[in-house]
């Protein structure tokens, strides 16, 4: 274990109410798993008013040949890189060359007509419904950091993507695309590559001297710490084998995103308003405001404002944080993939902030009994389907209650209204011609979520064997085969990396461990196409050949 303590540590320490040697110790205590010779480890930074006040690393930056973490090791962030790019881009806007209001093809015409613009700002915000290209690329079989694609593969992977997830500005859905879009377009507006006008802007101005993008994973990088993840207790190397930038990829140290963190509270990068326009939320249509703001997220820790991101890339693990009112920055690298980056990230600054008050409980809502009768309950029961996931849950009547299958009660507030007793959801029920009902959940940061009614799955043999057939995907460019096997069950098969069982959710639907599978059919009840639904990626069309 390596550690670097400055001058300035014992009244930096007392001033955030945290007595140094406690610190230190439970330091120790957070990072205990990794104060060995034969683990992966971290490095973590604490500044205090824009000054370095602690630095210590645990664990081992090369397991093979018994390296140590040091503070001075390089390691990737994931996509906290991501806040770099956005400030580029704003950089860029405020020279003149682009505007957050341009059509991203003003700039990128290779992209597909999506039959509405998509906005600079709209990707930045990840409001613009762009599906992940690294999901795509999942789904043909090349899961992240198992091919050596280089940003030229990414634009072709996302020239090919034909729909958006929803409209723009409609929601906010994380999308790595939208990042790697907006490391394009400052390339093209600059004319210069990304990795030199960022080095040239930002990297250089702060002081950043030992960050770079992994633009050449092949490139060798000097006291770069290797990454790992743990199957059946034994560590494994998780390789970073994509040159890519913009959604992730930065190379760097604590020291170095201190002094990023150091110049949101200064003008030194662009003068006054940079900042400002950083930490500006974004906006959807309907004027609710997201947490997201450019390439950072805006939330509170213990009722106290922070500025935060956290990142995931092969098997590194990050988080970098400002707690803007007691001007406190905290930066985490780890090389370990079974970190919880945010959690451990959390636990160091509260080492470090005043003795605050815990976060307000969420107020359960009223018991009074509601004046519906057991009918307005008794009707709500069946089967919905949230039309973002395509998930299906059930929610049943029990000893006249309304519960969802998870044992949440619905409390009627009208008979077309329910609130969750825990969580704060409100549900709301919209009847439909044929006597059964759709409804909208609406959370407490005020989004609405809608869901339908669907019908039980239809188990029978020969239904199932009406789905068996080659669908493909012209986005994913791969054709998946579903085949009835000899139990009777559907199974999605493709040579060599696919025998994926599928299991019955409701009418021609069915889960499976790549997501959601929808079955769409033609006027005549023939099945023409499947939809998959997964993660960041939603209805993603295989056509039946």
């Amino acid at each position: 274990m390596k550690s670097t303590t400055y001058g300035a540590l014992l009244a930096a320490l007392c001033a955030c109410a945290a007595p140094p040697l406690t610190a230190q110790a439970r330091l120790d205590s957070i990072f205990a798993r990794f104060s060995s010779d034969t683990s992966p480890g971290c490095v973590v930074g604490v500044a205090q008013d824009g000054r370095t006040v602690m630095e210590r690393a645990w664990g081992a930056a090369d397991l093979e040949r018994g390296v140590a973490l040091t503070p001075a090791s390089i390691l990737e962030p994931g996509s906290v890189s991501k806040q770099f790019t956005a400030a580029a881009v704003l950089l860029l806007a405020r020279d003149g060359r682009l505007s957050l209001d341009d059509d991203v093809h003003r700039w990128i015409p290779e992209l597909p007509d999506y039959g509405t613009p998509v906005t600079l700002g709209q990707l930045m915000h990840h409001t613009s419904g762009m599906r992940d290209w690294g999901s795509i690329a999942g789904i043909a079989g090349w899961p992240r950091n198992t091919r050596a694609l280089d940003e030229s593969w990414v634009l072709a992977i996302t020239s090919r993507i034909k729909e958006l997830n929803f409209a723009p500005g409609s929601e906010y859905e994380y999308s790595n695309t939208n990042y790697n879009l907006l490391a394009t377009v400052a390339e093209r507006a600059s004319g210069k590559p990304f990795p030199v006008f960022t080095r040239e802007r930002i990297f250089v101005p702060l002081g950043m001297t030992h960050t770079s993008w992994r633009d050449d994973a092949t490139r060798l990088v000097r006291d770069r710490a290797l990454s790992y993840s743990s199957t059946d207790g034994a560590w494994h190397s998780e390789r970073a084998i994509e040159s890519i930038y913009g959604n992730c990829c930065l190379l760097t140290t604590v020291g170095d995103l201190l002094k990023w963190n150091a110049a949101f509270d200064s003008t030194r990068l662009s003068g006054a308003g940079l900042r400002e326009q950083q930490e500006t939320s974004g906006v959807l249509n309907n004027g609710r405001e997201i947490s997201y703001a450019a390439g950072l997220f805006i939330t509170q820790f213990r009722g106290q404002p922070v500025v935060m991101h956290d990142g995931a890339t092969a098997g590194y693990r990050a988080f970098l944080a400002r707690f803007p009112r007691q001007r406190l920055s905290v930066a985490m690298m780890c090389n370990a993939a079974d970190v919880d980056a945010a959690d451990l990230g959390y636990a160091v600054a509260s080492l470090y902030l005043p003795r605050l008050p815990a976060d307000t409980p969420t107020t359960a809502p009223s018991r009074r009994p509601p004046a519906v009768g057991p009918e307005a309950i008794a009707d709500k029961a069946g089967l919905y389907r949230n039309l973002r996931s395509m998930i299906a849950q059930r929610f049943v009547v029990t000893n006249g209650k309304l519960m969802t299958e998870s044992g949440v009660e619905l409390l009627p507030q009208s008979p077309v209204a329910f609130t969750a007793v825990t969580g704060g959801n409100r549900v709301l029920f919209d009847r439909r011609s044929d006597g059964h009902y759709d409804l909208r959940v609406v959370t407490p940061a005020a989004d609405t979520i809608r869901a339908d009614w669907v019908a039980d799955a239809d188990t029978r043999r020969e239904t199932l064997a009406g789905f068996a057939g080659a669908y493909y995907s012209d986005e994913a460019n791969t054709t998946v085969t579903i085949v009835v096997d000899s139990a009777g069950a559907l199974k999605a098969v493709r040579i060599p990396d696919l025998d994926m069982p599928l299991r019955p959710a409701y009418r021609d639907a069915f889960r499976s461990a790549a997501g959601m599978l929808v079955f769409t059919r033609n006027s005549a009840g023939q099945v023409t196409e499947v939809r998959l639904t997964t993660g960041r990626v939603r209805n993603l069309r295989f056509m039946r050949r």
